[in-house]
């Protein structure tokens, strides 16, 4: 028996092996980033936040940067969705 893969017939099929991958890829990732030393947490006590860039480099003392680039990731391509369904009402 052999397997017919047609991108344009099954790319679910290809969405999900993908998606699978890169899921194990930063579950890998993030993983390895939660398990920081101790000393994380009294680094980002003695950061003072007045303004954006410094709230950022609050936010980015204790938090693994992994997070941040899915949150930044699943930001970016939820704008992109909307902007593109924006252009066609009906199926909006």
């Amino acid at each position: 028996m052999m397997l017919y893969l047609y991108v344009l017939q099954n790319q679910w099929l290809v969405i999900a092996l993908l998606s699978g991958a890169a899921l194990v890829l930063i579950m890998a990732l993030t993983y390895q980033a939660l398990w920081l030393p101790r000393g994380v947490e009294k680094r980002s006590e003695t950061i003072k936040v007045r303004g954006p860039a410094s709230f950022f480099r609050w936010l980015a003392s204790f938090i693994p940067w992994v997070i941040i680039l899915l949150i930044g990731v699943c930001i970016a391509f939820t704008l992109c969705e909307v902007t593109q369904n924006h252009a066609i009402p009906p199926n909006w």
